[in-house]
């Protein structure tokens, strides 16, 4: 039976489980523990009750197990009674413990999210200082695609086969500056829907400010109407009887150099498998797993960036 106090002493080994150093852990459940607590009695004060808040059963795991247990299943993407097995619960409650915490786990990433503000006249800050407190000059878009399961309904199975992936997906876009931090995470859809499109639908545009330039794989072409108080750059793409002139590979090349940035990032995203195998549950709960995941990663990403500056 897999436990906090024991795991915890062997630090390869949970890290390789969870994704996480204990270090990252610890500081994670520190966090989590009172937006789970103030989830948990809006949860319990939203119905009728015959006994008061916290009468009844308790919870079979403590909390910091359960936290275990949600990472250990992002991580390694066990089917829940797998996951029930390893931590002595049945599959059932495995489910029910991760469902119960991916929403507070989705708050603190989305709390990560945003762009900061730019500093105002009178903060006293020269051209060095405001560009290390507001590194951001820059906004890579990309979208990600992971495979879901085929739907049973004609319709929706449709809407899901993505063309270039050759497979039904869920498509969702990352917007990070940089040096990698992710800023906004739009709306997942289904993968049918073109990489314009999606930014079109997602409201990024209003989200970014306009200081800020922009910057987007082929796929972004038109992305200036999108956004026409920014500075926008795309990479040129070859069409039929017109093939990219040398100059034209020269910008692509500086574009790949950039596009590396949000790469990285979204491959950080996916080495939790939960983002990078078929997704096996309903599509509605993608985003929340998606950004239970960001709660991870972008603030290990921030550490990274501060330690350099």
């Amino acid at each position: 039976m897999i436990t906090y106090r024991e795991l915890s002493k062997q630090a390869r080994v949970f890290k390789s489980l969870t994704g996480v150093t204990v270090a990252e852990f610890d500081e994670l459940y520190e966090k989590v523990q009172p937006i789970w607590f103030a989830n948990e009695i809006k949860r319990l004060s939203g119905r009728e009750r015959k006994r008061a808040i916290g009468a009844g059963r308790d919870y079979a795991l403590e909390l910091k197990e359960r936290l275990l247990m949600t990472l250990v299943w992002l991580k390694l993407y066990l089917t829940v009674d797998a996951l029930g097995f390893f931590f002595g619960v049945s599959g059932s409650t495995a489910s029910r413990n991760t469902r119960n915490i991916l929403p507070a786990l989705r708050q603190l990433g989305d709390e990560t999210l945003g762009w900061p503000d730019p500093p105002k006249r009178g903060q006293g800050k020269n051209v060095e200082e405001a560009l290390q407190a507001y590194p951001d000059l820059l906004a890579i878009v990309d979208a990600t695609e992971q495979r879901v399961r085929r739907s049973s309904d004609v319709q929706i199975q449709r809407e899901h086969y993505s063309g270039k992936k050759k497979s039904h997906t869920r498509k969702t876009q990352i917007t990070v500056n940089e040096r990698g931090q992710i800023r906004d995470v739009s709306p997942s859809t289904p993968g049918r829907v073109h990489d314009l499109e999606h930014f079109r639908q997602s409201g990024t545009a209003q989200r970014i400010p306009k200081q800020v330039g922009v910057a987007g794989d082929a796929g972004y072409q038109g992305l200036h109407d999108e956004l026409p108080d920014h500075s926008v750059g795309t990479a040129h793409k070859a069409r039929r009887n017109h093939p990219l002139t040398e100059d034209e590979k020269a910008i692509n090349r500086e574009f790949s150099s950039m596009r590396i940035i949000v790469e990285n990032t979204i491959c950080e995203l996916k080495h939790f498998r939960a983002l990078s195998e078929r997704f096996r549950h309903v599509v509605d709960r993608y985003d929340e797993t998606l950004r239970a995941v960001v709660a991870i990663v972008n603030p290990r990403i921030a550490r990274r960036v501060a330690a350099v500056t």
